[in-house]
């Protein structure tokens, strides 16, 4: 039975735990729900936007976590410019439609759902990066 490694045989593999990847699943999981609950907001119920807006800000938490732990985790070092990234995104995120919402600008706020698409982009490659160097299955 022929085996596949994917990695290079002079690079060490960094195997980030089970949290990082349970909490690094969670945003685009997030951020999918976002989208879902702005459509349903606009041209369901509005009510849905104030659960756009609590799942936004409730988002800040796992996004923390992985930033956390990129840059004070010793195997989730490599991971620190896409969760820094993510991060940064979301502090954008809340600003436009904050700053938008204030001042009346339309421009601002338009930006919000492009910037969210940036946000789903960058999670899900950081998502792809920690599961590419899962641990390998045990061999039965």
């Amino acid at each position: 039975m022929m085996t596949w490694e994917f990695s290079h045989p002079a690079k060490p593999r960094h195997i980030v735990p089970l949290w990082y990847r349970l909490t690094v699943r969670t945003v685009p999981a997030g951020i999918l729900v976002q989208y879902l609950l702005a459509g349903l907001g606009l041209f369901y119920d509005g009510l849905f936007l104030d659960w756009h807006g609590g799942l936004g800000m409730l988002l800040f938490l796992p996004i923390t976590a992985l930033v956390l732990a990129s840059w004070f985790g010793g195997q989730m070092h490599p991971l620190r410019w896409w969760a820094g990234l993510l991060a940064m995104l979301h502090a954008v995120q809340v600003a436009l439609i904050t700053v938008g919402q204030s001042s009346g600008s339309g421009i601002l706020q338009a930006l919000h759902p492009f910037n969210g698409g940036l946000m789903l982009a960058a999670s899900l490659v950081l998502l792809a990066k920690v599961e590419r160097n899962r641990a390998p299955m045990a061999k039965t």
